[in-house]
């Protein structure tokens, strides 16, 4: 799938940037997703020509097919090992993964009538992004990589194999999570890979540097992988015009499939939808995104499960407060910033706020416990407080979370990096 692009029209280009990729990414559907289109982006914006190269066809899951949304235009090509493309459509041809899927179906529909037993057990494929490489994964890599690779980018520190079998190229890594932070705060129900410390900082210490999304994870690398740069590049927000204090009466969150969003939100069901409730019954709270997968049986009174939702704007607009109560995680919370660039009155948690509590001082109502978290929400029932807090987190986003400011540190390593004279592009990079 190639793409022709301003930066490239008079076939030349500072250089290409070749990102290696085994997360299921279609566009902007999720946090990790995003950040990896925003740093393309960035790519571009700089006069580079990003690729992106998917090694494994491990990361259509189970589920057989998906569509390429607009968004992925930013990359000049896209190669996926292990799958046929339609259009914008991607379809695996392995035939287990349709069998896998035909079976997640009945499992979660059995699970809705309440029935027991081997209708109801799931078998979810292995965590994509952390699969051991295979040796038809390295071939494909060390053949597709040929002419599309000046500077090479691993996403996550899965793919630092990706770097080995490219050495003669500067290389990073986009860290996401520090993922060893995550081990056994979840009852072992994580959805990501265990990745012990000493694993992760040896994995991480193969690239020539490592973006990290927050300042604390920062400064972890610059203290404990002291043989890399780490490049501070937080997820840059697109403000709207103006702030959206919406209705107090509504909630929102918005979140994937993943275990700290399952369980935060469980905790907020158990702990802090009652005491809402109590006091305020009009109240309602929408959920968006894939995190619906979590609770086949839906939610309390007052919880809406959308789904995924092609165009949140809506959501935002309506609601008058974004909830985050997530309990443990790592890494930057993206929805948080974009719920700072829609102008929204947000409350959450410490654990959301992590590495970003100077930026967000004032502009979040920032609670843990239970009883204090729902106290934050009822509060935010008075219409002037409302749009005084929705008013900060637009201005917190302006300031702290501009394209300019979050990737120029990333942007000064590419030029550091790019090649000595442009590239001009072959007619099949072209299109």
């Amino acid at each position: 799938m190639l793409h022709a692009s301003s930066d490239t029209a008079f076939g030349r280009t500072k250089g290409h940037v070749l990102f290696v990729s085994r997360q299921r990414i279609a566009g902007r559907t999720n946090g990790s997703s995003a950040y990896l289109l925003d740093l393309a982006g960035a790519v571009r914006r700089a006069g580079f020509t990003p690729h992106l190269l998917q090694p494994s066809p491990d990361l259509m899951g189970r589920w057989p097919f998906m569509r390429m949304r607009p968004e992925m235009g930013v990359f000049e090509s896209h190669v996926i090992r292990g799958v046929s493309r339609i259009g914008d459509w991607v379809v695996a041809r392995d035939p287990r993964v349709g069998l896998d899927a035909l079976r997640a179906v009945l499992s979660r529909l059995a699970r809705r009538l309440g029935l027991q037993g081997s209708l109801v057990s799931d078998r979810p494929r292995p965590y994509a992004i952390a699969v051991p490489w295979t040796e038809a994964d390295r071939a494909f890599v060390r053949q597709r990589a040929s002419g599309v690779t000046d500077i090479v980018i691993a996403d996550y520190a899965f793919q630092a194999e990706a770097l080995t079998l490219l050495p003669e190229h500067p290389s990073a890594i986009i860290m996401h999570d520090l993922f060893h932070s995550r081990t056994g705060q979840a009852d072992g129900r994580d959805s990501v890979a265990d990745l012990d410390r000493e694993t992760e900082i040896a994995l991480l210490s193969r690239a020539d540097a490592v973006i990290a999304i927050q300042s604390k994870e920062a400064h972890f690398l610059k203290v404990q992988v002291p043989a890399t740069r780490p490049i501070l590049a937080p997820m840059a927000a697109h403000p709207t015009a103006h702030p959206q204090p919406g209705d107090r009466h509504r909630l929102l969150f918005v979140g994937s499939n993943t275990a700290p969003n399952v369980i935060g939100l469980e905790w907020m069901f158990e702990k802090v939808w009652p005491l809402i409730r109590q006091h305020s019954p009009d109240c309602t709270l929408d959920i968006a995104g894939t995190v619906a997968a979590g609770f086949p049986r839906g939610g309390p009174d007052g919880v809406v499960f959308h789904g995924m939702v092609d165009d949140l704007g809506p959501f935002y607009s309506q609601a008058g407060i974004v909830v985050s109560p997530l309990t443990f995680g790592s890494g930057l919370k993206i929805k948080l910033v974009e719920a700072l660039a829609q102008g929204k009155a947000v409350v959450a948690t410490s654990v959301t706020l992590q590495g970003v509590e100077r930026e967000c001082l004032g502009a979040v109502d920032h609670v843990d416990a239970a009883g204090d978290f729902a106290a934050a929400i009822l509060a935010l029932a008075d219409d002037d407080r409302r749009l005084a807090l929705a008013t900060a987190a637009l201005g917190a986003a302006r300031a702290h979370f501009s394209p300019q400011a979050c990737y120029a540190e990333f942007t000064a390593w590419l030029e550091e990096k790019r090649p000595h004279a442009s590239h001009p592009l072959t007619a099949e990079q072209r299109g």
